[in-house]
């Protein structure tokens, strides 16, 4: 039997140990290892590449990613109008860049007080206690990038253009039309909506017009 001199172990117990020994290494790899699902880890490597899918990107990240984002930071709007009126810069928002307007995630309920869900640019408008009219845009079309500058992982830096990035915007806003306008189409006037959602604002006292992210008719 041969024998380490250093440490008083033979070749059997050393051969014993290393299995072990690859184990906790691995295990201490991988604890320090952020987890990403692999949908939206391949989306994002696509980011960069030529065969970009800003549809198939938006499907990737939208429940491992942007929902969760949504719901973690929507804050209630009457707090959020209050604190807007009082320092827009200081009210929790994001803005996409130097001059552009600033971007809420909010949540909220209220009554229908009229609708129009057969026009291409559909929209509800709801009555908010303590924050008063609110319109919620319900399409089919919805112009704007409010979804996509609410989100802190959707920089325009981390596409491969322009074009890329805009795709994106338009993606997550028909992403979130797809399940709204289902909702919408069953309203009447004096329901009462819950809704999540995202608006900008470049000020205080500008309309609050929602692209929802969650919309639901509350029945109780």
């Amino acid at each position: 039997m041969q024998t380490d001199k250093a440490t008083g172990r033979d070749s059997n117990t050393r051969r014993r140990l290393a299995p072990s020994l690859l184990l906790a290494v691995a295990a201490i790899s991988l604890s320090a290892c952020k987890v990403v699902p692999i949908a939206a880890d391949r989306a994002a490597r696509e980011r960069l590449s030529g065969a970009f899918d800003a549809g198939r990107y938006v499907e990737a990240v939208w429940d491992a990613q942007a929902q969760p984002h949504w719901t973690k930071t929507a804050a209630p709007l009457p707090e959020l109008s209050a604190r807007i009126d009082q320092d827009i810069a200081a009210a929790g928002g994001r803005q996409a860049g130097d001059g552009s307007p600033w971007t809420f995630v909010t949540s909220g309920e209220g009554s229908v007080v009229s609708l129009d869900t057969t026009a291409r640019a559909g929209r509800v408008v709801l009555d908010v206690p303590g924050s008063g009219a609110v319109t919620v845009l319900v399409g089919p079309v919805v112009s704007g990038s409010a979804l996509r500058d609410s989100l802190p992982f959707v920089a325009f830096n981390d596409f491969s253009n322009q074009i890329a990035y805009a795709e994106v915007g338009g993606a997550l806003t028909r992403r979130a039309v797809r399940d709204a306008r289902p909702v919408a189409e069953s309203l009447k006037p004096g329901d009462r909506v819950a809704f999540t959602g995202v608006f900008q604002a470049a000020k205080a006292g500008d309309p609050v017009v929602v692209t929802p992210i969650q919309l639901r008719r509350v029945t109780s």
